[in-house]
């Protein structure tokens, strides 16, 4: 199918939506580093990340979308990686979308991830809080790479890069992190994320968008089946 971005270059934007998210979890990172680090009191990250006990067991059911919006008060990579992620591949995506479908895009990815969190974990981790907004930026990594496979993008200004290559400098950092144990990242969000972001851009939420996907798959193979036996195949296909 031909990509009408395919000619094009993206720049990095800081566009409204992308603006908005950064500052929210910036105000509310140092928050958590006041009463976190400062006051000793833990009681947020209790209460607004996603513990799978507290969230299934003791009803604490806003967690997948609070937790969202928090991250390491003790690590400022964490914040400092999931920002510029999001800066890196969002502000296309809005300025494509508009700001309006960016927000729910993102919310869901994110709600989408902080709910497989808590399922998993309750059978693995009950305890363990898990926090900030990895799974909504993975779905918008899977979102970028499937929406600009083929544009450029200069990366650090300098060198260009195709999209669906540039998507993948934060899978292989999660990969990375993952063979390293060089931190607590929660795999399951990145993963959860990645894969509902691709569910929403390819519309395979749609039972309808799913059966076509399928029957034209099958329509091409039957295609290039024929065309393997009779040459170059017909001029056309009724």
């Amino acid at each position: 199918m031909h990509n009408r971005f395919s000619n094009v270059s993206l720049g990095w934007r800081l566009t409204p939506a992308v603006k908005k998210i950064i500052i929210a979890c910036v105000v509310i990172w140092l928050i958590e580093v006041i009463t976190v680090n400062w006051m000793g009191w833990t009681g947020m990250i209790l209460h607004l990340s996603v513990v799978p006990e507290r969230t299934l067991l003791g009803f604490e059911i806003w967690q997948p979308f609070t937790y969202m919006w928090l991250h390491g008060p003790r690590d400022f990579t964490h914040i400092l990686f999931n920002m510029l992620f999001l800066w890196m591949f969002g502000g296309s995506l809005e300025a494509s979308w508009g700001s309006r479908a960016f927000w729910k895009f993102y919310i869901i990815c994110g709600i989408g991830a902080g709910i497989a969190v808590a399922l998993i974990g309750i059978l693995v981790e009950p305890a363990m809080p898990t926090l900030g907004s990895s799974g909504a930026i993975y779905g918008l990594v899977a979102a970028f790479a499937i929406r600009f496979p083929e544009v450029r993008v200069y990366f650090f200004g300098l060198f260009p890069i195709k999209g669906k290559h540039f998507a993948l400098i934060p899978i292989v950092y999660a990969l990375a992190d993952f063979a390293t144990r060089a931190s607590g990242t929660s795999h399951v969000a990145h993963l959860a994320g990645l894969v509902i972001g691709a569910v929403l851009v390819m519309g395979w939420w749609r039972p309808s968008r799913v059966a076509l996907d399928i029957a034209n798959w099958m329509r091409k193979r039957r295609l290039r089946k024929f065309r393997s036996i009779d040459g170059d195949g017909p001029p056309y296909i009724h």
